[in-house]
């Protein structure tokens, strides 16, 4: 395998996206075995800073890797899922890195930085685990049908990457903040939220036939949390390295919220102007769209409740998580569906692709 490829560099970006993993997990730890008010550590704080530049890093190897699969296939990098899904690493990468700054976790000191080095490190184990993934994939690469030989082709894909990816984010941060809350509630003996009481088990639940993934960061950030909180709370001591996120975390999710949701509009939107631009019709009820409409309605009704009917806190928190699912039906599992097989999203599977008879507009016959 020559070294600069697409390939190659991907399992770069896998193995050095581990290193912000690991060392973010470390972090996370040691700030919760040494937590005490007020403390502060050099070492540690500078280490969790080491964690962000190595997350820069595999964001650099990432982009490059796109590069060179651009170089590669001469159009840009997203007709297949093997070429979709590192541009959606791409964007958590660069999300995260942005998010980062914006929301102020570079600025925390102390304990206060262990839900940061947790957040972080949740994000690059998705990053590295996907791309193993997609270093499974068929690395197939074919020239550009005459329906995707568009100036859309590159700024709605990459608008989508970026506005699924973001808010997935969203939801993780969002996921954080509930399962510490349901162990926390447990641990305490505290009067349960049904929110929290039954929300959150049915969550882990309901995200657990979603594949290995979605098991891990459900499932599995689930029990985590309760291994974690049930040490942190031992001989009725508190979270000391929670406190400050318990407090922010409404803030925290509706901003990253904020920044992925227009995203995510902006791809419905040219999407609908370049199947006007292409077939006269910009909305032909494909199996695709519908899924991609219904995740965007979501949002659409986490956005109103919010601003309109006041919701705070876990109750809208449960409905960012619900997109995440539905996002991830829509990207990774439509495939799948029945009614897929003849969608004119097939083109993004290279085994199944579409005749050009299924893309005139309505009302010319097809011969």
């Amino acid at each position: 395998m020559e070294f600069f490829s697409f390939r190659s560099f991907l399992e770069i970006t896998m193995r050095v996206s581990m290193a912000p993993m690991v060392l973010g997990f470390v972090l996370f730890v040691s700030w919760v075995i040494s937590a005490r008010k007020g403390g502060d550590h050099k070492l540690m704080t500078f280490l969790s800073k080491a964690t962000m530049s190595l997350t820069g890093v595999s964001f650099l190897l990432c982009c490059s890797a796109m590069a060179l699969r651009y170089v590669e296939v001469q159009h840009w990098p997203a007709q297949t899922m093997y070429e979709v899904i590192p541009l959606g690493v791409c964007a958590a990468y660069l999300s995260t890195i942005a998010l980062y700054y914006v929301l102020g976790l570079n600025k925390r000191r102390g304990v206060a930085r262990a839900f940061g080095d947790l957040f972080v490190a949740l994000i690059m184990t998705g990053g590295v685990f996907t791309l193993q993934y997609v270093l499974s994939l068929d690395p197939t690469g074919k020239a550009l049908p005459p329906a995707l030989q568009s100036y859309w082709f590159s700024t709605h894909i990459t608008a989508y990457m970026i506005g699924y990816f973001t808010l997935i984010i969203a939801a993780l941060a969002a996921w954080l903040h509930l399962c510490f809350q349901f162990w926390l509630q447990v641990i305490r003996g505290t009067e349960s939220r049904r929110v929290i009481k039954v929300g959150v088990p049915a969550l882990a639940l309901l995200a657990a036939p979603f594949g290995s993934m979605a098991l891990m960061m459900g499932f599995g950030v689930f029990a985590i949390s309760g291994a974690v909180s049930a040490y942190s709370l031992r001989g009725n001591r508190e979270m000391v390295w929670y406190q400050s996120w318990e407090r922010e975390s409404d803030n925290f999710t509706w901003s990253i919220f904020v920044v992925g949701f227009p995203f995510l509009t902006s791809g419905l939107i040219q999407g609908a102007l370049w199947a006007q631009e292409a077939w006269a019709n910009y909305w032909g009820w494909d199996s695709k769209e519908v899924s991609a409409l219904i995740s965007w309605f979501f949002y659409v009704i986490y956005l109103h409740l919010r601003m309109v009917a006041g919701w705070r806190g876990e109750k809208a928190m449960m409905l960012l998580c619900a997109g995440a699912l539905s996002i991830f039906i829509t990207f990774q599992l439509f495939g799948y569906l029945p009614d897929s097989q003849k969608s004119l999203h097939r083109y993004t599977d290279m085994e199944s692709l579409p005749s050009e008879s299924m893309m005139r507009p309505v009302g010319e016959d097809a011969n």
